[in-house]
């Protein structure tokens, strides 16, 4: 008998399922399933052969997928482990099952082991420990929720005040050369109110999405930040502090905003205020002074860029 066969078999009689993990998130079975595996779980609507995604039907096997998947991610070599559990269409209370993530050189599996040598001390607890792990597992997902919630604006996606003052901070920690160069773009929304007024504000919310997506897409994932100041106030932090760069990065965004489609609104445009942050002075300084730009930039008409640059040179 074939070697490969013979393990196939082999499996079967201990009662271990193997899946090979094809690419993230998508297996193939291997070999004939297990009685037990085919018990619990239904048969691939697909292929007909035995269950691919198991963890669609088990909510600790589900808890313990994603696990296998940051291990896999990982790149590293080595087994990782469920810990014991029983499903509730086992019929034989002294059964539970474990599953174990492995990864070869050119091979990474997920087995699925039936156990059935006197573990009924052990599965008498294994209802509170899935329950214990199923509570933690919501409350992390609750908790990046709310996290989440907390640092971005609720309408246009991007970050909110606080939180890209936090950042700035965090960003701009340090003394004298070693700070990172830091510019800043202050946005208004020219007459938004007019906007309000006459279409309603539903239309004004789609332009505030819109300015939203446009700015998240004219700057560098990562490295620039881009925040909702306030009403129709937007605030881009960009990495740089040469002016001429700057400038020319805010005259892009102005034209991004003045050339895109707001639906049926007429055309829409905004106004740009820039500077660049110099190390020992307080963030709030380098916000004021983009403001007054702003401010210069909607005095002389609107839809352009204004800049006021610190007095000391640091670009």
């Amino acid at each position: 008998m074939h070697k490969a066969r013979l393990a196939e078999k082999i499996l079967k009689n201990l009662n271990t399922a193997v899946l090979v993990r094809e690419a993230p998130g998508q297996y193939s079975f291997l070999g004939e399933a297990p009685p037990f595996y085919n018990r619990i779980f239904p048969q691939d609507a697909d292929t007909g052969g035995p269950c691919t995604t198991p963890w669609r039907h088990s909510s600790m096997l589900d808890f313990f997928f994603q696990m296998a998947e940051e291990f896999f991610a990982g790149g590293s070599e080595g087994m990782i482990s469920s810990g014991t559990w029983e499903e509730d269409n086992i019929c034989e209370i002294d059964q539970a099952m474990v599953a174990e993530a492995m990864s070869f050189p050119g091979a990474e599996v997920i087995t699925v082991r039936l156990l059935t040598d006197a573990y009924a001390e052990r599965v008498a607890l294994l209802h509170a420990v899935r329950s214990e792990l199923l509570e933690r597992r919501i409350l992390h997902n609750d908790l990046e929720e709310y996290k989440l919630k907390s640092t971005i604006d609720g309408l246009t996606g991007v970050l909110n005040r606080t939180a890209f003052m936090e950042e700035l901070r965090v960003r701009l920690q340090g003394d004298g050369e070693a700070v990172p160069p830091c510019a800043l773009i202050m946005i208004d929304i020219d007459h938004f109110k007019r906007v309000n007024d006459t279409y309603g504000h539903q239309s004004g919310d789609l332009v505030l999405i819109d300015m939203g997506r446009i700015l998240l897409g004219k700057v560098r994932r990562g490295k620039d930040l881009v925040a909702r100041y306030g009403g129709e106030e937007f605030i881009v932090m960009v990495q740089t502090r040469n002016q001429r760069a700057v400038f020319g990065i805010a005259e892009k965004l102005r034209i991004s905003v003045a050339g895109h489609s707001f639906g049926s609104l007429p055309r829409i445009t905004a106004s740009f205020g820039c500077t660049v942050h110099v190390p020992g002075e307080s963030i709030e300084e380098t916000i004021r002074r983009a403001d007054e730009a702003l401010y210069d930039a909607k005095g002389s008409g609107r839809n352009c860029v204004r800049a006021h640059w610190p007095k000391i040179n640091s670009s």
